[in-house]
């Protein structure tokens, strides 16, 4: 029973500390959302989004909302998913990768995630869409 108890100490200080896992998806030209796992009693702070192509860098606005997007978070703790949404002005070239800077304590180090861009989604061609004929 002791060992019991200590195995399930240690995987709860484990998963306490786990890294945060993020993807990003782009939505339209000028919005990214960006989909974030942690562990529900794990703070994170996002300080900084930035776009790349690997070239050229850009910064986007962004807010934080819940994993579906309708209501906005101010603070993560408590929250095991949630979503960035970023902004950008139109850029002048198509980002394949995001830089996601982020603390897990108030004052503790900034550290960063370079996530690979999900493509958005081709449009459905206008012959491919039914009509009010059919």
């Amino acid at each position: 029973m002791k060992n019991w108890a200590s195995l399930l100490l240690v995987t709860v200080l484990l998963s306490a500390c786990a890294t945060p896992q993020a993807s990003i998806s782009q939505k339209s030209s000028t919005l990214y959302s960006v989909q974030v796992s942690k562990s529900a009693n794990q703070m994170m702070e996002v300080v900084d989004v930035q776009l790349t192509d690997g070239n050229q860098w850009a910064s986007g606005s962004f807010r934080l909302t819940d994993a579906s997007g309708k209501r906005n978070v101010l603070n993560t703790k408590g929250y095991h998913e949630f979503a960035i949404q970023v902004i950008t002005p139109s850029l002048g070239f198509s980002p394949n990768q995001a830089l996601i800077s982020y603390r897990l304590e108030t004052s503790g180090p900034v550290k960063s995630m370079l996530l690979e861009l999900q493509s958005m989604p081709a449009p459905v061609e206008a012959e491919g869409r039914p009509t009010l004929a059919e």
